[in-house]
């Protein structure tokens, strides 16, 4: 089968767990011609993009914002905050929780597991157990293959008082979760652009806590890579900022769309934001419980984001939804070929979306 790139066939409209569809404006930008990727107006726009991110973030440190996934920062995180052979709890929340143990292990860090039953959030208490032999704790804050928000401020809290430092996966929380970087005491937290952030795929972001920057400065030897090495970062910001602010050719269109999506959200309120989303999330939930599905987590720690409901057939319910023009999500493992899962993300994280989604699933059952 060949695909043309410039004429693809009719594509449903997303509703899976990420990303989410762009706005018309943000889209429109991606039509237009690249920019430099350095000189005046680039450099005034990239410190803007960064400035918003920090706002939505609640971090006084100007956030990293490096072309690639989130995962990119997540290991980029784990590289700068940690040597080899120190020890790390991670929390297996699931699919997302075992890839930072597999990040972990990447970087030879000893790892011990903070088993977490399937729909359960994390135990804080746990976390102050085991983080007292440890140099670190990682953890998600929304299990995309859950849909469970996991309590990353009690978590943060808990490894501080052990002496442990803190890394958050926010990919699936930031923008439509409060998370407070200094507030809470996170010293890492990484989220990507196409999630929350309603932009485009392709850029990771990295924000630090007070204590992950004095952490990082602290460090004398340097970690095993040039492009995910946090101060070669520092570096070109602090003494190519007004020319060129990063070491490498930045996605222009992509930080540009971007930018235009935190505009949109800081207008409305990022809190508000978050409670228009949980009252989405709830009619969500609630739709799929009339029609006999079971949600995935614990009451009390379901997400805005991905709501995530046991299914008989998931498959079934998917391809029905597809010859209506929607796309859902299937579950990842431990939920794998055992539910569904519904992404609110970007321009279908609508009333009317969930109302065609939930007629559909209740013609597909």
């Amino acid at each position: 089968m060949d695909v043309d790139p410039r004429k693809l066939p009719d594509m449903p409209e997303l509703m899976i767990a990420g990303p989410g569809e762009l706005h018309e404006e943000d889209l429109e930008i991606l039509s237009q011609q690249v920019v430099a990727h350095y000189g005046d107006v680039w450099t005034t726009l990239h410190r803007q993009t960064l400035d918003e991110l920090a706002q939505v973030l609640g971090a006084r440190d100007l956030p990293y914002l490096i072309p690639g996934s989130g995962t990119t920062c997540l290991d980029a995180a784990v590289a700068n905050l940690f040597t080899a052979g120190q020890r790390v709890v991670v929390a297996r929340t699931g699919f997302f929780g075992t890839r930072l143990g597999q990040i972990a292990a990447a970087h030879r860090l000893e790892v011990v597991d903070l088993e977490v039953e399937v729909g359960d959030p994390v135990d804080p208490g746990r976390v102050f157990e085991l983080a007292q032999k440890a140099d670190g704790v990682l953890v998600t804050h929304v299990e995309t293959a859950t849909g469970v928000r996991h309590p990353v401020e009690e978590i943060a809290a808990a490894a501080k008082e052990a002496g442990a430092v803190s890394v958050v996966d926010g990919i699936a929380s930031v923008g439509g979760e409060t998370c407070r970087v200094d507030e809470w005491g996170i010293d890492a937290l990484v989220t990507g652009s196409q999630k929350g952030l309603d932009a485009p795929p392709g850029l990771g972001i990295l924000a630090l806590g007070p204590d992950g920057r004095a952490r990082l400065d602290a460090r004398e030897d340097r970690p095993a890579t040039f492009y995910l090495d946090l101060k070669v970062w520092d570096k070109y910001r602090d003494e190519w900022g007004a020319w060129h602010p990063h070491p490498v050719t930045m996605p222009t269109n992509l930080v540009r769309a971007m930018s235009s999506s935190l505009r949109r959200i800081l207008d409305e309120g990022v809190e508000v934001r978050i409670e228009r989303r949980a009252a989405l999330a709830k009619t969500c939930r609630d739709g799929l419980a009339s029609l006999g599905l079971r949600q995935v987590p614990a009451e009390g720690s379901e997400a805005n984001l991905v709501v995530a409901m046991w299914a008989d057939d998931p498959a079934a319910i998917q391809k029905h939804l597809l010859s209506k023009g929607i796309m859902i999500s299937g579950g990842l493992e431990p939920t794998m070929g055992k539910a569904i899962r519904i992404g609110l993300m970007g321009r279908t994280a609508t009333e009317e979306m969930v109302e065609r989604m939930l007629d559909g699933v209740r013609e597909a059952l």
